[in-house]
């Protein structure tokens, strides 16, 4: 049996891709684009942008008004999440009930791409043109036409993609801090996947069409793209993609089941997104969003940051068949009659693993005298023999995916814990050894659970 690590590499841009929540903001904080712009300048970008929603529609008011009620949240300019800024956020001015209705955008702001149909023609963005690629051409449109563009407020206090940190967009040096792990795997095929896509862009759009190559460069396509895998909403009433100015402010907590609503305006053909607080809130805490039960792999990868504290933090690992194995023809066939394959992934969480990848071991496992394959129920222990070769398979799995990392999990445990040495480094490379460390952690853990499970088989432990 062969078991290694592997994170599933990135998929086609739908946003109807199953492996997205419905509805869910798509960014950490957004950050300024230029973080060490003047105090003044940031603040009139913000300035301009609140200006610019309240006269679109957007009540930002913290004063009550005829027949409206005061906005209950303000925007902070610099919140900090896991001892690392993390941009703006929207913090309760009081405190809010669950249930509330905190966020309104109307629909006229969003960015979609009928929108983009709309502004760049339906030659430039036909009916069967990919939601993402269609929004990513508007946003370089857009940001091309500087303050004669309508979301001239919202696009200047957009982050560049090296702000935002995702790991596609990182140089070679960062990304040796990631040797061992998964997510190296899937952001070479994110980032081949980008060029492919503006590369025929480029053959079948842009150029068939004159558009200036200079602005729409494969740097601004990156940029585009960054924003839009990291800060895109899928609106699950209309199935659309769309940015949301404003709402985009919010933070991720993976633990927050709050995600929008996109609500018709009652006596009206308009549409409203609409944010309601998931739980209680007192006065000054920071409002949450939750970006999905992602893993940290996945968050780094399309986000651009980490969580320290992350349930869903996983290592996924494919298990095989081994093709040695006297029985692989038969197991292969009856794999095929449960509709499964020879090789398998499955996730190993900090806290658990799930009953389908022990299963799928008691199978590996059995060895020519155990009798027929179907003759077991592969969700109950079929042998003590059995239960430790499946447990051991395991382990000495994890053990060889943990050789793949350079470091071990107590030398990244040394550093993180060394407050000078770790601030000295960049936030892309703190970003490396914690992704790198939670996942060694979830190995370890695993290892444990293994040992545990053979003593209590009345097998000699596994040596960490």
């Amino acid at each position: 049996m062969i078991l290694e690590a592997l994170l599933v590499a990135a998929g086609s841009f739908s946003a109807r891709d199953p492996t997205r929540i419905p509805c869910q903001a798509r960014a950490h904080a957004p950050r300024l684009a230029l973080l060490d712009a003047p105090t003044d300048d940031r603040r009139t970008r913000e300035k301009a942008l609140v200006t610019w929603l309240e006269s679109n529609g957007v009540c930002l008011s913290p004063e009550a008004g005829w027949g409206r009620a005061a906005h209950p949240l303000r925007v902070e300019a610099e919140t900090v999440e896991d001892f690392e800024l993390s941009g703006r956020g929207l913090i309760a001015r009081k405190e809010l009930t669950q249930g509330q209705e905190i966020v309104k955008v109307p629909s006229k702001l969003l960015l979609t791409r009928k929108t983009a149909q709309r502004e760049l023609g339906s030659s430039i963005v036909p009916d069967s043109l990919n939601e993402y690629l269609a929004l990513a051409l508007l946003l370089i449109h857009e940001r091309s036409l500087g303050q004669q563009s309508f979301w001239a407020s919202y696009i200047r206090i957009l982050p560049t993609a090296e702000e935002v940190g995702q790991t596609w967009l990182w140089n070679e040096d960062d990304l040796a801090l990631l040797e061992g792990s998964g997510i190296l795997a899937s952001t070479a095929s994110l980032r081949a996947k980008i060029e492919r896509e503006y590369a025929a862009l480029l053959t079948d759009i842009l150029q068939p069409n004159g558009l200036d190559e200079s602005v729409f460069s494969l740097e601004a396509f990156q940029w585009a793209m960054s924003m839009l895998l990291s800060r895109a909403i899928d609106l699950r009433e209309t199935g659309e993609l769309a940015l949301v100015p404003y709402a985009d402010l919010l933070n991720h907590s993976p633990y927050c089941s709050a995600y929008f609503f996109y609500n018709e305006v009652p006596f009206s053909k308009e549409r409203e997104v609409v944010l309601y607080a998931d739980r209680s809130y007192a006065k000054n805490d920071q409002v949450l969003i939750s970006y999905g039960q992602k893993s940290n792999a996945e968050l780094l990868l399309l986000y651009g940051f980490v969580v320290d504290r992350n349930l869903f933090d996983e290592v996924e690992v494919t298990i095989s068949l081994d093709p040695t194995d006297p029985r692989y023809d038969e197991k292969a066939a009856f794999l095929q009659q449960q509709g499964l394959t020879p090789t398998m992934a499955f996730p190993l969480l900090i806290d658990r693993y799930s009953s389908e990848l022990l299963q799928y071991l008691r199978l590996c496992c059995l060895t020519p005298s155990d009798g027929p394959l179907d003759s077991f129920k592969y969700n109950e222990r079929i042998s003590v023999a059995n239960e430790a070769a499946a447990q051991r398979a395991l382990s000495e799995g994890c053990e060889r995916v943990l050789a793949l990392y350079p470091q071990t999990e107590a030398e990244d445990a040394a550093l993180m814990e060394n407050g000078r040495l770790f601030a000295a480094l960049s936030r892309n490379q703190r970003m490396a050894v914690k992704l790198r460390r939670n996942e060694k952690r979830i190995l370890l853990r695993t290892i444990r659970t293994c040992d545990v499970a053979l003593q209590a088989l009345g097998s000699a432990p596994i040596a960490l």
